[in-house]
């Protein structure tokens, strides 16, 4: 979050830029077109998968050995991972409480903050509707046109407009034409966009500025439009400089006098030559993928994926415990796989084995200490008596703080009162990198054995994993 705030502020600020010099002022209508444009792409452009349409498909690693090359001699000597009986590999360690973390503080703050932006914005919204209710309307074609009281703003919300009734008739033509102008235009739909955003992105400072450029542009395009059917230069130009007003409601487009100088200034600027503003506008255009190209790369490099390397335990001549003909190495692949398809751009998963074969645990652990994983997570389903989800842990390892602080998150997202967390001294917990091995369930009962053989069940023990790795992604 943190990270996704800093790049979307750095790449509006730059399209904001990129707006003033090369496209402002130069063509009201596309104006309008690249501020919307902007505005989507440099808040999303973070979140865009982008920097994938650059990076060549690297091949997979091929694991190749043979477990005949590996037991020759002794083919009947086999170690067997997390055996029924773990009693003398593991002590029962209870949950600690944890310290409050700072970003979920931050997550309370941000919330609170946005639900205020988004009470100012319905109440907006309420105003208006508010006006439309205690107002007397004429119809005018489609527009409905509202006679406000002596001071109040003139404004347009669609196809209602808003206009003071003392004013002389030659006025109240100008202003007419120009609020119709807004309504015919659907600026609203650009300011309800803007406020909408501003209601979850109100930290942005380039979006504040954004907002007063799409007003602006908003008073150039009715100005033209108002223009265009036939009224004198000089006549309007003197109607805007004498009809002023402070205040503006949010949410509506306004015959306003804030930029008045500037209005009057683009009634009578020359617009360039063709050449020239084509010119402008394609190195609006190219600047602003590069920026869109640039935010994505910054988003991956600063906030890299979490990766996990998904053992899943046993496997070949290894069955693991068996359960009315259904081997555990086959449930083990099986929701492994299914993890593994969860994978997105904050957790990827990689499946230390990918088939039905024989892996040894000394080579495992190598696999694991030569990987550029952060975790590596070793799958399995208990045997025996026991009950609900075990984690282990290694308490020798120069990792264990932080491996039994993730075996608590994995265990914890299954909400099972019989859940545990042990020191276990396995082979395949003796990397240097966190490590954890997690027994999904006890697998020695009918009912848990279908389940676990089912493709529902499989489904939903990958995703309540999953969403713990989103969390330690997110915390880590």
């Amino acid at each position: 979050m943190i990270a996704y705030s800093i790049i979307s502020i750095l790449s509006l600020s730059l399209c904001y830029f990129i707006y003033l010099a090369f496209v402002k002022a130069k063509n009201h209508q596309f104006s309008r077109f690249f501020l919307l444009l902007i505005l989507v792409g440099g808040l999303s452009a973070p979140l865009l998968p982008i920097s994938n349409l650059f990076e060549s498909n690297l091949p997979t690693v091929n694991l190749d050995f043979n477990a005949e090359d590996i037991f020759a001699g002794h083919p009947r000597e086999l170690t067997i991972e997390a055996s029924n009986d773990l009693s003398s590999e593991q002590t029962l360690i209870p949950f600690e409480e944890k310290k409050p973390n700072p970003l979920n503080i931050l997550s309370i703050i941000f919330g609170l903050i946005t639900s205020i932006f988004i009470l100012r914005f319905t109440r907006n919204l309420l105003l208006i509707y508010k006006k439309l209710k205690i107002s007397n309307f004429g119809k005018q074609g489609k527009y409905r046109v509202f006679m406000s009281k002596a001071n109040e703003e003139s404004f347009s919300f669609f196809n209602y407009i808003f206009i003071e009734d003392e004013r002389n008739k030659t006025t109240l033509e100008y202003i007419l034409a120009h609020e119709k102008a807004h309504a015919d235009q659907l600026h609203s739909v650009d300011l309800i966009i803007v406020e909408v955003l501003l209601c979850f992105f109100w930290f942005n400072p380039a979006l504040w500025l954004l907002k007063k450029e799409i007003i602006q542009n908003h008073e150039f395009l009715a100005d033209e439009a108002v223009l265009k059917k036939g009224f004198g230069k000089n006549d309007y130009a003197s109607t805007i400089f004498n009809f002023c007003r402070a205040k503006q409601t949010s949410l509506a487009s306004s015959f306003s006098f804030i930029n008045t100088k500037k209005r009057i200034t683009m009634i009578y600027k020359h617009h360039p030559s063709k050449l020239k503003l084509f010119l402008n506008l394609f190195s609006a255009l190219s600047l602003f993928a590069s920026v869109l190209v640039f935010s994505s790369f910054a988003a991956e490099r600063s906030d890299p994926k979490f990766v996990v390397l998904l053992d899943a335990g046993h496997g070949g001549i290894d069955p693991g415990n068996l359960q009315h003909g259904i081997q555990e190495k086959d449930i083990n692949l099986k929701i492994a796989s299914t993890l593994q398809k969860l994978s997105d751009r904050d957790v990827e998963i990689r499946l230390l084995r990918d088939e039905d074969e024989f892996i040894d645990l000394k080579h495992r652990l190598e696999i694991a200490k030569t990987s550029s994983a952060d975790l590596l997570l070793s799958l399995h389903l208990g045997g025996g008596n026991k009950n609900g989800v075990q984690g282990f842990y290694n308490p020798e390892s120069s990792s264990a703080a932080a491996s039994k602080e993730i075996a608590e998150d994995l265990v914890s997202v299954f909400k099972d009162k019989a859940s545990k967390i042990n020191e276990g001294k396995f082979i395949i917990l003796q990397s240097k990198k966190p490590s954890v091995l997690l027994e999904v369930g006890d697998f020695a009962s009918n009912e848990n054995s279908n389940y676990f053989n089912s493709e529902v069940g499989q489904q939903k023990i990958a995703e309540k994993i999953f969403k713990s790795l989103k969390t330690i992604a997110e915390n880590r």
